[in-house]
């Protein structure tokens, strides 16, 4: 078995990274608020920071070539298309939901909710990005 390149390894650790993080915002909280939101981005922005700051260390190949900028580009193609597609939905299922009920926005955290749910759609969207770059050097071998 060949070993990652340095854009691979980059990859990975990336992905890991957000799993965590993300993985722990998502699905292990009681209750969002902006200071969660806010303390979990700066965790993820230290932990890649951390995380690829140790594989340029210990990796002494890190040229790139043709192939990964178009793995690159593949992977932010796949990540718009999952945004973009998760946008239409949401801003569907708002306007559904505006029209069949009384859709009162005072005196609830629907601003909140918005939020969490708009960001979901990111993460959901860079957790794409980074798969199909993954996938994209694994078949390129």
């Amino acid at each position: 078995m060949p070993s990652l390149s340095y854009r691979e390894k980059s990859l990975y650790a990336s992905l890991v990274a957000e799993l965590l993080v993300y993985g722990s915002y998502f699905f292990l909280h009681h209750q969002n608020s902006i200071n969660k939101v806010a303390g979990m981005i700066v965790a993820v922005i230290l932990l890649q920071v951390f995380v690829q700051l140790l594989i340029t260390l210990f990796t002494r190949n890190r040229v790139t070539d043709e192939r990964d900028q178009l793995i690159e580009l593949r992977g932010y193609r796949a990540g718009y298309l999952t945004f973009a597609t998760l946008m239409v939905v949401g801003l569907g299922m708002i306007w559904f939901h505006a029209t069949r009920t009384d859709f009162n926005f005072e005196g609830s955290r629907v601003g909140l909710h918005f939020l969490s749910a708009f960001f979901s759609m990111l993460v959901i969207a860079d957790i794409t990005k980074t798969a199909t770059q993954i996938v994209s050097y694994r078949r390129a071998l």
